[in-house]
């Protein structure tokens, strides 16, 4: 991605309600099936992908952590809250050993690589047997818009084509689902309608709403998390994985 967009994720990931309750849910996934360790013995915990370390900073305090980032001005900023974190390039270029972490997560990254089921396989090789693998991705091909190019993508995921990245002998599912899910008629419809009105979603700036109504929306978000592993949401915004390498 471009350098403002990363200056852009570092000014907005702990205020914006969409950050916020994203980090919030991938944490509370990774809370309840990390792989349990002896007293004291603690696993590391990779960031594929960790953009201005806003998730890696939160992983701090229960793992080690390693970020890897292509960007160099990314990485700069990580540097500025003492985070480690690595050059490196999906999937060619991962600088970790194999099956030296507990945790990998790759926060919508996959839309970002061009070799997105290599990827997922390099990351599964990087995993403890019984380490976990958390993704999340955007759904629908049909939610295209500018904001898509300008942040690089190279898709959107339907279910199916994203499930199947995961349908390897590597890896068994604990979590799939869509997520983002009970506020997606309203996003659906903010859609429709600039299509409609030929106001395609714009790749400007991302607006903080109004105190309430952000807490409200994050709020709305978030609770999601008592959901997600005890029931497959049928649809939604994007769509979420959690993995256990076998």
């Amino acid at each position: 991605m471009h350098d403002d967009l990363y200056t852009e994720m570092a000014a907005l990931e702990d205020r914006f309600w969409w950050f916020v309750a994203k980090r919030n849910i991938l944490l509370n996934l990774i809370g309840r099936y990390a792989p349990a360790r002896k007293p004291g013995e603690k696993g590391l915990a990779i960031d594929l992908g960790c953009g201005s370390g806003g998730l890696l900073r939160r992983l701090k305090d229960s793992f080690p952590t390693l970020g890897v980032e292509m960007n160099e001005h990314a990485r700069e900023i990580c540097a500025e809250h003492g985070l480690t974190v690595k050059p490196g390039w999906l999937p060619d270029d991962v600088p970790a050993e194999d099956a030296s972490a507990d945790v990998i997560v790759m926060s919508d990254v996959l839309e970002h690589v061009e070799k997105d089921v290599e990827t997922v396989k390099v990351a599964a090789q990087k995993l403890r047997p019984g380490g976990i693998l958390v993704c999340t991705v955007p759904a629908h091909p049909w939610m295209w818009t500018k904001r898509d190019e300008h942040h690089n993508h190279f898709r959107r995921y339907t279910r199916d084509q994203y499930e199947r990245m995961f349908d390897i002998p590597e890896l068994a599912a604990v979590v799939e689902s869509y997520y983002n899910s009970f506020l997606f008629p309203p996003m659906v419809a903010a859609r429709l309608l600039g299509k409609v009105l030929k106001k395609d979603t714009e790749a400007g700036d991302i607006r903080v709403p109004p105190g309430p109504v952000n807490g409200a929306m994050r709020r709305v978000f978030e609770c999601e998390k008592q959901i997600l592993g005890k029931l497959r949401l049928p649809i939604g915004a994007s769509l979420i994985s959690v993995h256990r390498r076998v």
